[in-house]
């Protein structure tokens, strides 16, 4: 076995070669690498909240960007001119959900502190939607800490009656017998391959 590191285009990638069987494994990825992917040009903190601008797509925390629109009228990475009146920005939750998956415990931080300020301020809690209050439920966000338990199950794809009798919709019993299902508790950041 021969292992090389390449470098193409802007990726890293470990070659591992056996004979005549040739496969690409890419490396992880670390924090400080995406860091300036993922960092507010105006705090230089993580993106909370993360607001793109439309008309050149540069984003900003949103509470950063919109502090920085009632005093100056464009971009502050590229000054193309904003409409002052009606700014074009908009949340950018993909955006956030990446950055709240990749750096470690801030999803949960940022939420302890939504709870801290809203439980001093019980007024502008009532206006505020869960997300704003640090309630958030909808998100699906593990942190390296969290133990999960996923089942892994074998679909024998030569098998048509196996796979409508999983994903029929009629009230019937499944006339193949189920097997208990087990399932591996382990670490969020367990990695498959």
């Amino acid at each position: 076995k021969m292992v090389t590191s390449n470098k193409q285009s802007d990726k890293k990638v470990v070659k591992m070669t056996e004979q005549n069987d040739s496969a690409v494994v890419p490396q992880r990825t670390l924090l400080g690498e995406v860091n300036e992917q993922i960092t507010c040009p105006l705090c230089r903190g993580y993106y909370i909240d993360a607001t793109t601008i439309v008309e050149c797509l540069h984003s900003f925390c949103r509470s950063c960007i919109i502090k920085h629109l009632q005093v100056k009228s464009y971009c502050p990475v590229c000054e193309m001119m904003i409409n002052s009146a009606k700014p074009n920005i908009k949340l950018d939750k993909a955006l956030q959900d990446i950055v709240y998956k990749l750096v470690p415990g801030l999803f949960q931080k940022e939420m302890e502190r939504r709870q801290q300020f809203y439980a001093s301020r019980p007024g502008p809690a009532a206006c505020a939607t869960p997300e704003q209050r640090g309630e958030d439920t909808e998100r699906i966000i593990f942190s390296p800490e969290d133990v999960i338990s996923f089942s892994l199950e074998y679909a024998d794809v030569t098998d048509a009656d196996s796979i409508s009798s999983k994903s029929s919709d009629s009230n019937e019993p499944p006339t193949v017998s189920l097997t208990t299902r087990r399932y591996l508790q382990c670490p969020a950041v367990v990695n498959i391959n």
